[in-house]
């Protein structure tokens, strides 16, 4: 089966990428298309929950098969399925574009957008956390399932950290366990994409790697990439405050931090 996943972190330009795929002929293109169904799944991963994952993969299944037999390539931007690279991979065969942002701009994102603003609340060390009722209304109920914690001592040390830092740690736990799965696959199954790298001679290459043609122009991907590609400010005590958690992805990725 023909499919090709964009996933990171979220807030790394998952939706920009698949919106410069959506227009081809050849391509099925979805972004976060059952954010619900797939966030309760990534929870699940996270904290290792025994619960049957057979309605996520016949979910995506279906629409796999729908959009071959149109002879069409299956593309779907999420980070909800971040944590499943390897068993989609299994299953399915698929290619992988992973997006990376810099940490800080990401963190900066998503706090924005309310993440860990309050103290979540747990007690035991031993169990897994419940539900914080993070959702506000019905339409974002799956941040219930997304915006995952640590599990065991550290969650409490972490739940008293910076709103920013306690994101940086999402977005470091994210990518570990992508690197960790891109091990076990073949190299020539998945591409790793910084969103400040890319340009147009990047996009082309994507193209032939997915398998299709360009069907934007450099002028029209210029402006796209111009409405998106913007850097948060960062002064020294910003940075010096982001870097109290360690992250060896960072260190990997982004050195310009760490200057």
């Amino acid at each position: 089966m023909k499919s090709v996943f964009v996933t990171g972190s979220g807030q790394c330009g998952e939706t920009f990428l698949n919106s410069l795929f959506k227009g081809n002929n050849k391509i099925s293109a979805r972004d976060e298309s059952r954010p619900l169904l797939h966030s309760y799944y990534k929870f699940i991963k996270y904290n290792k929950i025994n619960i049957d994952d057979a309605p996520l993969f016949n979910q995506l299944e279906n629409v796999i098969k729908k959009s071959n037999k149109k002879g069409k390539i299956d593309f779907e931007s999420s980070s909800f399925l971040a944590l499943h690279i390897y068993e989609l991979y299994k299953k399915f065969g698929s290619k992988f574009i992973i997006l990376l942002r810099n940490p800080f701009d990401v963190s900066y994102s998503l706090k924005k957008k309310g993440w860990y603003k309050e103290k979540y609340i747990k007690k035991d060390k031993n169990k897994i956390i419940g539900y914080q009722g993070v959702a506000s209304s019905f339409h974002n109920k799956h941040h219930n399932f997304c915006r995952l914690s640590p599990n065991g001592s550290y969650f409490f040390k972490w739940n008293k950290l910076d709103q920013m830092l306690k994101i940086k740690w999402y977005w470091d736990t994210i990518y570990k366990k992508i690197f960790d799965d891109l091990k076990k696959i073949p190299k020539k199954n998945y591409t790793v994409v910084r969103i400040e790298d890319l340009d147009y001679d990047k996009f082309l290459e994507l193209s032939s790697w997915v398998g299709v043609k360009p069907m934007i122009s450099k002028f029209f991907f210029n402006m796209k990439l111009k409405i998106i590609k913007k850097d948060q400010k960062k002064n020294k005590k910003d940075l010096k405050n982001f870097l109290k958690l360690k992250s060896k992805i960072e260190k990997a990725y982004y050195k310009e931090n760490l200057l």
